[in-house]
């Protein structure tokens, strides 16, 4: 994967992107700040241009990388999830402020009737850390007393990633993010990604990237 092949596919779902031989930025109205991934003195660096209020912008690294196609990947990873936030989870969110999502009376059973309103499988929630899993799912299991970890499970029913032990609602709100946008990867992104012959080169790692 390059940067042109990125800016296209970004294009495609309606995320603006101007795309140059040695770098890739999103496209914002002037005086924004803006995130890019350009290449300085052979390594790919991935940050956030700080505009506002400046008189020389600079950028806020995040990420470097040796590659382009690793730096492509994660751009569009990244970018392609903040966008998916804002044009579909945040207007469900504020569509729907009587399921409380984010807030102390969200639950297991709020989630639930999330995942059944958005046509979600009840599969790619994992509740029980002990029954195996056979493919992609968000698992929310206790981590001590109080406090809960959310995880990613792979297809062979590892653990990609966890979080660290937090308290419930936080972990309640982010098993909801994390389920609605691994159904956006599997119902979209990925048949996105088949057509353009690019599907083999996302590792599960990738993927995280693309659901937090």
């Amino acid at each position: 994967m390059n940067i042109c092949q990125v800016s296209k596919l970004l294009c495609k779902v309606g995320k603006s992107t101007e795309c140059k031989n040695n770098y890739i930025k999103e496209l914002v109205p002037p005086q924004d700040n803006y995130y890019c991934l350009e290449k300085v003195d052979g390594l790919w660096r991935y940050g956030l241009i700080m505009m506002e209020n400046q008189n020389n912008p600079y950028m806020k690294q995040i990420k470097e990388f040796k590659t382009e196609t690793e730096g492509a990947k994660y751009f569009f990873c990244d970018r392609l999830s903040a966008f998916y936030f804002s044009e579909r989870i945040r207007p469900f969110m504020l569509k729907h402020g009587e399921l409380d999502i984010g807030g102390p009376s969200f639950d297991e059973n709020g989630l639930g009737k999330v995942m059944s309103m958005l046509g979600i499988s009840s599969s790619l929630f994992h509740r029980d850390p002990r029954r195996y899993c056979k493919h992609r799912a968000i698992q929310l299991s206790s981590g001590d007393d109080t406090n809960y970890v959310v995880s990613f499970i792979d297809r062979k029913g590892n653990r990609v990633h966890s979080t660290i032990p937090i308290n419930y609602q936080r972990a309640i709100f982010l098993t909801f993010k994390k389920v609605y946008m691994l159904y956006l990867f599997e119902q979209k992104v990925s048949n996105m990604l088949e057509m353009e012959g690019l599907g083999d080169d996302f590792s599960e790692e990738d993927i995280n990237t693309f659901l937090s």
